[in-house]
């Protein structure tokens, strides 16, 4: 089964900069590494990424996402304290989205998560 999904930045504060994006990626593929599902792309933007995975199961996507932001969360915050909002200590917002991929909806949905840059976000 194919998934998209996406998750904002607390509070949808723009902190996602080219060297957190570029080490969002790395962290992401460091998890992935050693879990059994794919991560086939990865889009992130100023305050939000979009991810396209693949899963044997859709009961596995709440803890997929679970680890997908509190690994990143973790790491990007030990590494970049200031982006702490607050006393706040997370770098996600609470919830999610996602959508179901059927097959013939593959293609277009990754060049949507490729041209995130290219697309302007309000």
């Amino acid at each position: 089964m194919f998934f998209h999904i996406w998750f904002v930045t607390k509070y949808r504060k723009p902190v996602l900069n080219r060297k957190i994006e570029e080490r969002l990626i790395t962290i992401i593929k460091e998890i992935v590494s050693k879990k059994d599902y794919k991560i086939l792309e990865v889009g992130p933007n100023r305050d939000h990424v979009h991810i396209l995975l693949e899963l044997d199961k859709k009961e596995e996507l709440p803890g997929v996402v679970r680890t997908l932001k509190a690994v990143t969360a973790k790491k990007i915050l030990e590494e970049i304290p200031h982006l702490r909002v607050g006393n706040v200590k997370h770098l996600w917002a609470r919830r999610y989205g996602y959508k179901e991929i059927k097959q013939e909806a593959f293609d277009t949905v990754r060049k949507y998560i490729r041209n995130q840059k290219e697309i302007p976000h309000m």
